[in-house]
């Protein structure tokens, strides 16, 4: 079973990666072609795209995920079918609104009407980025894992090369940036569909709409939360510091959203199918026992990716400079990379908490905790922004995610309660935060021999305490490890035998 569950995790983890980690692979090209305020002004217009995208869509592909496995073949078809279709409204109604009032969403976003053309081409890219959201969805239901990284790669490298080309060769700006992305999305969409058709209906089926709605309607009061929580702080900050700081914030974020690249996004693709699955084949007690096991297992790995990119974006950036040109400005963003990375890492964490509450069948505490930490993080930007600029947002942001994961367990363990050991994950703080303080202290010339010592000795000294001075995992833990890497060393082994 976990042998199983980690295949699903790497599968989807290629997937992810080739969906998520463009504009990271971009960052030298967008660091060296634009100045702080023009890479700020993109960062703006992609979190709108995400903001009309959670309103429009409603929560109705949490209420496809429900009712997809409890349908016939027909029904499934015409479930998907109504959904397209409702994207595919959404999705025109959004964009002529933003391709014929440009130049006033300009004015509000930037407060000039300068930037008319990008909002225009914004509104064609939202229209496409909506609809290659399905056929995507289709492969994960019908787990077809290999359609599904296979188009995600595909889509990455087309993706790539023609912002390249559009950026870097054509010089064509920040229209350029989503030009590109338009002419990307039609290609994929075009190349996906044909894949994808045998599992759709093309109806509108009123009785199921109102189904997908009814079961989807309270995920978007958690949607727009995460999304205030996330997000909102770039038109905060925009407002009071100007698009420069934006700049600089989101590239910090850039490299705090590896976490999700790496780790939240992939496991969050394979785990809810495997838990529901392990759920309704097994007793309360072993799905509580799951619950509790697999919240160790996600905090160390949290922890190990959390070293990697605190202490790795700093030398990171002087490598960008160095080799591609990046303007210096850029380097202030990796002194509040650590504090970002808590907010993905804390919601990672959250999530048990909410597999809990959705089998005591109560959704609606998780969006009620969104709410709340949402209204505290827009007071503490409000507070903190003024006076101490980007840094004032990722304090807002860490304590608000903490105030997140807190309440979740709060409501679960009343609620569903499972029996966390607290105790194993203070000690693997206290571990977390000790490697941190040791690398962090690390200075080398040297950016490449930095990058190398300083995330090396940090993972070591974390894995070091966690392997032998705690309990956090147990003898037999440790030997089924140790079994699992034997066995993939003897793989790849012969795996080269046999090449050469």
């Amino acid at each position: 079973m976990i042998r199983n569950a980690l295949k699903q995790f790497f599968t989807y983890g290629v997937g992810s990666v080739a969906q998520t980690a463009l504009n990271f692979v971009l960052l030298p090209i967008l660091l060296r072609f634009f100045e702080p305020g023009e890479y700020g002004i993109i960062s703006l217009l992609l979190v709108t795209v995400s903001l009309l995208t959670t309103l429009f869509n409603v929560g109705i592909v949490s209420g496809l995920h429900r009712l997809y496995f409890e349908a016939g073949v027909q029904d499934k078809k015409k479930l998907i079918g109504t959904t397209l279709l409702w994207y595919f409204f959404g999705a025109i109604l959004v964009g002529i609104i933003l391709f014929s009032q440009s130049s006033r969403f300009s004015q509000i976003l930037f407060h000039s009407k300068i930037y008319s053309y990008p909002v225009k081409t914004l509104g064609v890219f939202f229209f496409f980025s909506m609809l290659r959201t399905i056929p995507f969805e289709v492969f994960r239901l019908e787990k077809k894992a290999n359609f599904y990284v296979g188009f995600s790669l595909f889509s990455f490298v087309i993706d790539f090369a023609i912002k390249l080309y559009f950026i870097a060769f054509l010089r064509r700006g920040i229209g350029g940036y989503f030009e590109a992305g338009i002419i990307a999305y039609m290609i994929v969409l075009c190349s996906i569909l044909p894949f994808a058709l045998e599992y759709m209906s093309f109806c509108l089926n009123a009785s199921y709409l109102k189904q997908l709605l009814r079961l989807g309607f309270p995920f978007i009061f958690s949607g727009i939360s995460m999304w205030i929580l996330t997000m909102s702080d770039r038109f905060i900050l925009n407002y009071f510091c100007g698009e420069t700081e934006v700049g600089i914030y989101s590239l910090s974020y850039a490299f705090a959203n590896l976490f999700n690249v790496f780790l939240f996004s992939p496991s969050a693709l394979f785990f809810s199918p495997f838990f529901f699955s392990y759920a309704a084949e097994r007793s309360i007690e072993n799905t509580k026992r799951l619950l509790s096991k697999s919240l160790i297992y996600f905090f160390l790995s949290g922890c190990v990716l959390f070293l990697i990119i605190s202490l790795g974006s700093g030398d990171m950036l002087r490598i960008f400079t160095s080799l591609f040109s990046a303007k210096q400005q850029y380097w202030q963003s990796a002194k509040i990379v650590p504090l970002l990375i808590l907010g993905p890492f804390f919601y990672l964490l959250s999530r048990q908490a909410g597999y809990a509450l959705l089998m005591a069948k109560k959704p609606e505490f998780i969006a009620a905790v969104a709410i709340i930490a949402a209204v505290v993080n827009v007071e503490l930007n409000f507070i903190f922004i003024p006076r101490f600029g980007i840094l004032g947002a990722a304090i807002a942001t860490a304590i608000a995610y903490a105030l997140f994961v807190g309440l979740c367990y709060w409501w679960a363990q009343k609620i569903w309660p499972v029996n966390h050991n607290w105790k194993k994950l203070s000690k693997g703080s206290l571990f977390l935060g000790i490697a941190f303080i040791i690398g962090w202290q690390i200075t080398i010339v040297n950016p490449w021999l930095s990058l190398f010592v300083r995330v090396l000795a940090s993972v070591i000294i974390f894995v070091l305490c966690v392997w032998f001075i705690s309990d956090i995992l147990t003898k037999n833990e440790r030997n089924k490890i140790l079994i699992y890497l034997t066995e993939e060393k003897r793989k790849f082994v012969m795996r080269l035998s046999r090449k050469s």
